[in-house]
């Protein structure tokens, strides 16, 4: 039988599993979030949300991101496009229209 224990237990290890594997998908991680809120009490959500902010935190990808995002920021034109297309080749199920600006 699995217990609300395991199954927090097993989130967690999805999270650090993604991490090792370097498969970050920010808007999919977000919607887990959002739908375990309302299923777990604040000290497995609390645990859920660290294991996620450690994943985002450390490592390669955190600088390579924030470098990303700045220059996005500054206008450049490659760097949004590539922004824009990591958003979307992560499985989300949102549509992206990206306009070819030159």
């Amino acid at each position: 039988m699995r217990t609300k224990n395991g199954s927090v237990r097993e989130l967690i290890a999805g999270i650090r599993q993604a991490a090792e594997q370097e498969a970050y998908n920010p808007a999919e991680d977000l919607k887990t979030l959002q739908t375990q809120y309302k299923r777990l009490g604040k000290k497995d959500f609390g645990l859920m949300l660290d294991a996620m902010v450690e994943k985002y935190a450390v490592g390669e990808y955190a600088s390579i991101y924030a470098a990303l995002v700045e220059k996005a920021r500054d206008g450049d034109i490659e760097a949004i496009k590539m922004y824009r297309e990591m958003q979307s080749s992560g499985g989300s199920d949102e549509v992206v229209i990206v306009d070819d600006v030159e």
